[in-house]
């Protein structure tokens, strides 16, 4: 390919005459061996890639080794893939995502178990209902709490135990 005491520079410049000459032979060449477009490309990509990060000096023939260096990108690919039972894979495109659109069932399922957490937080007192709507819904702090209600952090803890007790006591672990 080059002559010996050819700079890396001359190198370069056969290197982007062989990319610029084969490109598009070489993604063809990929796509017969039975590549998508897109591996095809990534293939031919990771060829020239191969081929400027190792010395071409003593290259006979480039077009030649061009297409050796291609074949081993492709037996690598090959070994991935199977490694990885790419065979196996789903494309992304098949994929079914659940709706983020709630069913109706859903939605009385949800507005059921509202009612009766509801009704369940109604059996307590009103102050403890009230230390756990704020730590829960507005995300007060205990300390927060206890200094709305001119208690200490402990008896705040205490109201918190007792509401989750109950919780427990009426729909148990699960609720």
């Amino acid at each position: 390919m080059a002559a010996r005491g050819e700079s890396r520079e001359e190198e370069s410049v056969v290197h982007e005459a062989l990319a610029a000459r084969y490109r598009r032979p070489l993604v063809q060449w990929f796509r017969k061996r039975g590549l998508d477009h897109e591996a095809a490309e990534d293939c031919a990509q990771e060829s020239f890639a191969r081929l400027y990060g190792s010395s071409t000096a003593n290259v006979q023939n480039p077009d030649a080794y061009l297409f050796r260096v291609a074949s081993s990108v492709l037996a690598d690919r090959r070994r991935r893939a199977r490694v990885r039972q790419e065979d196996r894979h789903l494309p992304i495109d098949d994929f079914d995502a659940p709706s983020e659109e709630p069913t109706p069932a859903r939605v009385f399922e949800d507005r059921e178990a509202l009612a009766r957490l509801s009704a369940a937080l109604a059996e307590l007192p009103a102050r403890t209902r009230e230390m756990f709507l704020l730590n829960r819904l507005d995300r007060a702090s205990y300390s927060e709490i206890a200094a709305r209600f001119g208690i200490s952090v402990s008896a705040v803890e205490k109201h918190m135990m007792k509401v989750i007790a109950h919780l427990h006591a009426r729909f148990g672990q699960n609720g």
